[in-house]
C-alpha cells in the first residue's frame, strides 16, 4: 500500500482544508472489494459441501457403493477377500425398500497353494470330528458304568481314555477354528462351494489338480434406508456364476488315530504272561508264532487295579481295547488271573 502527503487546498471561500491523495482511496476500495470477494466464496464452498450432504444422506436409490459396505461385513473373515462389487439392476418396492440385483467375487487370499491347503486340511479335520465324538461317547458311557460298580473312584473324568479323547476333541476343534476362522454364514458357504470343487478335482488322484482360488456370485435382495444409509432389509439371495480354478499340488494328510483308528472298537480279551518293569508294563501275548508286549498303563489308578490282581510272570486275561499298531493296552476295563 502506497501512503501520500495530505496538501492543504483552499475553497473558494478561502478556508483551507485538506485533501487526501486518491491513491488512499482506491487502496480501501480494493480491500474492500477483497473482503467481499473471499466471504463469497467460502459461504459458495459451504453451499456446496451442504449440497453434497444432503444429495449423500437423500439419495433415493442404493448405488454399488452401499451394496458393497453391506458385503463386506458379510464377508469379513481373514482368509478371503471381496472384490468386483457391481450393482447390476435396480426397482422401487414398497414404501421406502428398494430390490437391487448385483455381482461381486469372493476370492481366497494367498493364491492356489493356500487354497488347496486350506480345503484339503479342512476336509481331513473335518472327517475327524464324527469319529473323535464317537469314541469319546463310548469313553464316557464305559467310564460311567465302571465308576457306578465302584471300579473308577474318581468317576469318568479320571479315566485315562476319557481324558485322552477330550483332549483331541478340544485340539481339533482349535486347529478347525484357526485354519478355517470364517463364521459368517456368506463367507462358510461360499468356502464351502469351493472346497467341493476341489475335493471333486482331487478324485482324480493327480497331484496338481485344478483348485478354486475364486467364485464369482450373483445376488438380489430388499434394501432399506436408515439414518447411515441403505443397507440389506434381509439376507440377499445369492447363486454361483463361475468358480476360478488354478493348478495347484493337492496335499494329502494321513489319517492320525485321534479316535483310536488303529485300535480295534470292541474290547478284546488277550491273555498273557504279565511282564512288569521299573518303569514300563506289558502283557506278553502270542500272535502266529511270534509275540506282542501290549504296554500297560502307568497311571495309578488302572496301574493298582492290574497288578493287585495280577503280578509279574503271571498269566493273566485282560480286557479291553487294544492298539494292534502301537502295541499298546488304550482302554482298559478288567483283569483275571488265570491258570497258566
Amino acid at each position: 500500500m502506497n501512503f501520500h502527503v495530505a496538501a492543504p487546498i483552499h475553497n473558494k471561500e478561502g478556508n483551507q482544508r485538506m485533501q487526501f491523495s486518491p491513491s488512499c482511496q482506491t487502496d480501501s476500495a480494493e480491500q474492500s472489494e477483497t473482503a467481499r470477494l473471499k466471504i463469497g466464496g467460502a459461504a459458495r464452498a459451504l453451499a456446496v459441501v451442504a449440497c453434497v450432504a444432503c444429495l449423500v444422506a437423500c439419495s433415493s436409490q442404493p448405488e454399488t457403493a452401499d451394496i458393497q459396505k453391506d458385503l463386506a461385513e458379510a464377508y469379513a473373515c481373514p482368509v478371503i477377500e471381496l472384490s468386483d462389487v457391481k450393482k447390476a439392476d435396480g426397482a422401487k418396492a414398497d414404501g421406502k425398500l428398494y430390490d437391487v440385483s448385483f455381482t461381486h467375487t469372493v476370492s481366497v487370499k494367498g493364491g492356489a497353494e493356500a487354497a488347496a491347503k486350506l480345503f484339503s486340511e479342512w476336509a481331513y479335520l473335518e472327517a475327524l470330528v464324527q469319529p473323535t465324538q464317537i469314541a469319546l461317547d463310548k469313553a464316557l458311557f464305559e467310564a460311567d458304568s465302571r465308576a457306578a460298580q465302584g471300579q473308577l473312584p474318581g468317576g469318568r473324568n479320571a479315566d485315562p481314555e476319557v481324558r485322552r479323547l477330550t483332549q483331541a476333541k478340544e485340539q481339533l476343534a482349535s486347529r478347525l477354528a484357526s485354519l478355517m476362522p470364517c463364521e459368517t454364514i456368506e463367507a462358510v458357504t461360499r468356502l464351502q462351494v469351493m472346497r467341493s470343487a476341489a475335493e471333486e478335482a482331487a478324485k482324480s488322484g493327480q497331484s496338481q489338480v485344478a483348485v478354486p482360488v475364486a467364485i464369482k456370485v450373483r445376488g438380489t435382495g430388499r434394501m432399506g434406508k436408515a439414518e447411515s444409509g441403505w443397507h440389506f432389509a434381509d439376507m440377499p439371495a445369492f447363486s454361483t456364476v463361475e468358480i476360478v480354478t488354478a493348478s495347484a499340488t493337492y496335499p494329502r494328510f494321513k489319517a492320525e488315530a485321534t479316535a483310536s483308528t488303529s485300535a480295534s472298537s470292541e474290547a478284546r480279551r488277550l491273555v498273557g504272561k504279565v511282564r512288569a518293569g521299573n518303569t514300563d508294563s506289558c502283557l506278553e501275548v502270542p500272535v502266529s508264532g511270534d509275540t506282542k508286549c501290549y504296554t500297560l498303563p502307568s497311571e495309578p489308578e488302572l496301574a493298582t487295579r492290574i497288578f493287585g490282581t495280577c503280578k509279574d510272570g503271571d498269566t493273566c486275561a485282560i480286557t479291553g481295547q487294544f492298539d494292534d499298531k502301537n502295541e499298546k493296552l488304550i482302554q482298559f476295563s478288567k483283569a483275571e488271573k488265570v491258570a497258566p
